[in-house]
């Protein structure tokens, strides 16, 4: 199989078998590679705000051609090539409610298409939402890794409590749907370096990403509104609250990365101390996106996913 790493980042694995999903009447984009006959089981990838599925497929490489998992993703709604939410297709928000139903229906699609055991991978807001689903009673993953989970969110030059009443009240006002403060656009404001700093140590899989959306600029999503940030911190309530948490039976690991600046470490910590369990690692020198990280630090993140995933059952 395809070894030269460009041509990883930059293609997906052949055969894949894309979807139309409709949900409430909106399209979601899905694809799926079919597993090896050998294959240890099905994995469901879960990304993140602004991903897009072609964004990590170097991942799928790995899992599809050098492990023989079957590989399922999608674009969530709002974002990448499934349906948009209003009339700017850059501004990014959205209904964290609405979000859930959405995963909801998509794991069903995956257990019900691919064969188990069933597992997932999910990254930050992915990875938050598939905690909501896990928490609401959701059992049918065997074992679920959750990568940087947002769970608490860096807020930048301002304090956290100030951002949220600071989102809050513009929602409440009609101004859920503009930009929050220092957000725009996609364009090169999203291409600086001080972005690759906070996501990656790898400049050339940073560059991937904006490779692809040249290549189709409808991938291409900006920053927060108001009513994104607003309707997230009210999410992030809803998962700490008192008992939600602990309702959490699957299996879970959360990897984050030592040098984590978009989401709240700390929380994430609370967090895995509450779940009934939840293996908590820190891959040092990692940033936020482990997956596309520089080579070391993305083998590290792969081998602690394929330990997890494969070790046999307590």
């Amino acid at each position: 199989m395809l070894a030269d790493p460009l041509l990883r980042r930059r293609t997906l694995p052949p055969e894949a078998r894309w979807e139309r999903l409709t949900l409430d009447g909106a399209p979601i984009r899905a694809v799926r590679w079919a597993p090896r006959p050998d294959a240890p089981g099905s994995l469901l990838f879960v990304g993140g705000r602004a991903d897009f599925v072609e964004k990590y497929a170097e991942a799928y490489w790995t899992w599809v051609a050098d492990w023989g998992f079957g590989v399922a993703t999608f674009d969530w709604r709002g974002q990448g090539l499934s349906g948009r939410l209003g009339g700017d297709r850059h501004r990014g928000h959205g209904d964290f409610d609405r979000w859930l139903s959405d995963l909801d229906a998509v794991v069903h699609w995956f257990t019900a298409t691919m064969p188990g055991p069933h597992f997932a991978i999910a990254h930050s807001m992915g990875g938050h939402l598939m905690l909501r689903h896990l928490a609401h009673g959701r059992g049918t993953l065997a074992r679920v890794v959750l990568l940087a989970p947002m769970l608490g969110i860096r807020t930048g030059p301002i304090a956290p409590r100030t951002a949220r009443r600071l989102a809050e009240t513009a929602t409440r006002c009609g101004f859920g749907r503009r930009y929050g403060l220092l957000q725009r656009g996609y364009g090169a404001w999203q291409q600086r370096p001080e972005r690759q700093t906070l996501l990656t140590g790898s400049a050339e899989r940073f560059v991937d990403e904006h490779w692809w959306i040249a290549n189709d600029p409808d991938l291409a999503l900006g920053g927060v509104t108001w009513g994104w940030l607003a309707g997230a911190v009210r999410s992030i309530d809803a998962l700490f609250a008192p008992g939600a948490l602990e309702a959490v039976a699957t299996p879970l690991l959360m990897l984050v990365g030592e040098r984590e600046r978009l989401v709240d470490l700390d929380a994430m910590a609370r967090a895995a101390r509450r779940l009934p369990d939840c293996r908590f690692e820190v891959v040092p020198g990692g940033r936020h996106e482990l997956l596309r990280e520089a080579d070391d630090l993305r083998s590290a993140a792969q081998d602690a996913i394929r330990r997890f995933l494969l070790e046999p059952a307590a």
